[in-house]
């Protein structure tokens, strides 16, 4: 029974903490480390390409990372632009 309960807390507070990201103040602050991480890991990729150490598995790493996160810059970028509108 108790356990149960705190699961039901737990999944009770994911859930209103992600809500609470997805609320306009929420997406702003997200938006900020989205734009930080993805210019981030651009110019680590970009500076990785420069270098003549060839490591294929960081960089298919960065690349895996770079791709969904440029996704949600997008959307947040999308989201803002209607806000405006």
């Amino acid at each position: 029974m108790y356990q149960v309960m705190g699961l039901t807390a737990i999944v009770s507070s994911a859930t209103s903490t992600a809500v609470s990201m997805l609320s306009p103040v929420g997406m702003g602050v997200g938006g900020v480390f989205v734009a930080g991480a993805l210019l981030f890991l651009l110019s680590y990729l970009d500076l990785l390409d420069a270098s003549s150490v060839e490591d294929q598995q960081l960089r298919q790493t960065l690349v895996a990372i770079i791709v969904p996160l440029a996704v949600v810059f997008a959307g947040v970028v999308a989201f803002q632009s209607i806000q405006v509108l």
